[in-house]
Formats: C-alpha cells, structure tokens, sequence
C-alpha cells in the first residue's frame, strides 16, 4: 500500500511540474503597460508577461520597468530597486531605468546611490532632461537632510534640466527653492515668479516665493504666499511646514505647531516635520514633547543629525545626561563636522 501511495504522489508530482506557464496575452501587456491607477493589476500583468519563456527580451525589459514602476508608486521601493535592476541587467544601457531606480533610492534616503544612478543615466543620455532633474533633487535632499555638500551642484543640475527643457514649468520652482536655501534670494525670486507668470494657479510658485521671502526675513510676504500656497492646493504638506517655520521664527508656537501638526496629518512620516514640531516644543518648555517629536523624526530617517542634536538638547535640558551624550556621539559619528554635537559633548565631558 505504501509503494503504491508514493507512485501515486509522484505521479502527480510529475504532472504538477508539467503544466506550462500561461502565455501572457495582449490584455495583460495593455495592463502592463498602462494600468498605473490600478498597480495591483498591473504588477499581476507584467509578472505574467515577465514569467512567459516565449517573451522577447525587449518586452521583458518593458515589464520589468513597468513593474518597477508600480512598485514605486505603491511605495514598495525596495521591490521597485530590484525591477529596475533586472530591466538594467538585460538593457545595461537603459537611461530610464537608471532614473527611476534613482528616484527609488532617493524616496528611500539612499542618496548617494541615487545620485550614482542618476550619473549613469546622464552619462549614457547627456540631453535627457529628466536625469539632471532628479539628480538635482536627489542632492537637494542630501544637503537639506544630512547637511553635507553645497547647493550648488544641485542649482546646476536644475540648471541644465531648464536647458534642456525650458518648458518645464516646475524645475523652475525646484531652482528657486535651492536658490534660496543657498542665501541667493533674488535669483530664487525671479525663478519663482516665471513659474507664477506661466501658470498662476500653480501653488508651487507661490510656495517657490514664500521660501525666498522667509529667507529675506520678509515673514508678512512670505505668509501671503504661503497661504495662497494653501488656497490653491489645501493637501500639500510641505507648505504648511514651511509656513509653520515662519511662525517658529515669529514666536508665534502655538500658530506654528497647528501647522506642524497639519504637515504631519498629510504626511504622517514626515520626518522634516516632527523635527520643526518637536523645536516649538521646546521653545515652549515642552521637553518630553519635543523629545517624542525628535524619536519620531530619528524612526522615520535614521541618519537626521539635526534630530539627534536637537533630541541631545533636550535631554541635556531635562538632565538627562547619559541620553544626552549618546544623542550626540550619534550625531558626530553620523557628521563629523557637526559643531554644536562637538561643542556639547566637550562640555559634558563625553
């Protein structure tokens, strides 16, 4: 009975191997190609195009970017990483999806890897304006988040994309933005104002402003846009944020913490946010607050130095002297240039 049982299972073994994988049809490389408002869909539909032996390499390559691409949109950037890659396997000259593997590392915080990625994409297309763009975003983000490097390389990276394509409307506003955060303000401005000149309906030229204003330290001009910012797309986070900043340099904390906390109900990991939140809070005596907002930000960006500062500070001011030091030591291991860590861990002695 035994021998004849295992006849049997092998038996079925043997016809379970043998049934062949499904063709993929026209449907599934219409959804593959096509369905980026249902990813669910269209991640089945390449996976199946993907698995059909009979594919050729060309549409291979197409669903695997595909693919990649709905991950991306799903946020699923680590299964977007491995689709590019196997797309850049087959296709090692394949600009795109450099990019868009670029853009994946960027959302994840991988900054040096996406700007790697978006070298080779420039490199192997010198006129696609799309990889200086994201290249100049992914090093706007290096320097605003880890404080390493300048603006400049990201200015002549938007600068060459606005060569390239001088229609895009928003690398002008991307430009201004970095213009101002490297203290360029009237540069920044007339960048602003050509997005707000070309569509005036466009919120990000008046945020692209109110950024230049708040550095000109003119708050009343900088809150006019930021609001007309709002008015014109009420669900956008970082407008609030920035405008929450304002208010901080006001005095005006309770002002700005409601618009903290407006960033944060929009984007709940917006580590950017919870920093700025978890600084009013301390302006206000709110230490274990701010101590909460600074974990938060530390959970949602494990490398923010400022965070670590800003969290040493607090639990220096609460005598909490071990959390202090450790705060620090991780902020000077993370930026060895960083002044106030340095500074603080001299005077306790750490």
């Amino acid at each position: 009975m035994a021998t004849r049982w295992w006849g049997g299972l092998l038996l079925l073994a043997g016809l379970l191997i043998a049934v062949p994988v499904l063709a993929a049809t026209a449907a599934d490389r219409a959804d593959c190609a096509g369905n980026v408002d249902k990813p669910d869909i269209g991640i089945a539909a390449c996976s199946r195009i993907i698995d059909d032996p009979g594919e050729t390499a060309g549409a291979r390559i197409e669903a695997f970017a595909n693919r990649g691409r709905d991950h991306f949109n799903t946020r699923d950037f680590d299964r977007a990483i491995a689709d590019y890659g196997e797309a850049i396997k087959l296709d090692p000259n394949n600009a795109s999806a450099y990019v868009r593997r670029g853009m994946a590392w960027t959302e994840k915080g991988e900054f040096d890897s996406a700007i790697a990625d978006l070298t080779q994409a420039v490199t192997i297309d010198p006129n696609g304006a799309d990889g200086f763009a994201q290249r100049g975003q992914a090093q706007f983000r290096k320097r605003l988040i880890t404080k390493k490097g300048g603006w400049e390389p990201t200015i002549a990276d938007y600068s060459e994309a606005i060569r390239l394509d001088p229609a895009a409307v928003s690398l002008y506003g991307l430009r201004g933005v970095a213009y101002s955060n490297n203290r360029q303000y009237e540069l920044a401005v007339a960048d602003c104002r050509e997005v707000i000149k070309r569509e005036p309906r466009n919120w990000s030229g008046y945020n692209c402003r109110g950024v230049a204003y708040e550095g000109m330290k003119n708050y009343d001009r900088a809150i006019a846009d930021y609001n007309r910012a709002i008015d014109l797309n009420p669900k956008n986070g970082a407008v609030y944020w920035n405008r929450g900043n304002v208010y901080r340099n006001l005095g005006e904390f309770n002002r700005a913490l409601q618009d903290y906390g407006l960033a944060i109900a929009i984007n709940p990991k917006d580590f950017n946010a919870f920093n700025s939140r978890g600084k009013a809070q301390a302006a206000i005596g709110g230490f274990d607050r701010a101590i909460d907002d600074f974990t938060q930000a530390i959970k949602f960006y494990p490398d923010y130095v400022e965070a670590y500062v800003n969290r040493g500070l607090s639990n220096r001011t609460l005598g909490r002297r071990d959390d202090a030091i450790a705060d620090f030591r991780k902020a000077r291991s993370l930026d060895a240039t960083d002044e106030v860590s340095r500074e603080q861990l001299r005077r306790l002695g750490g």
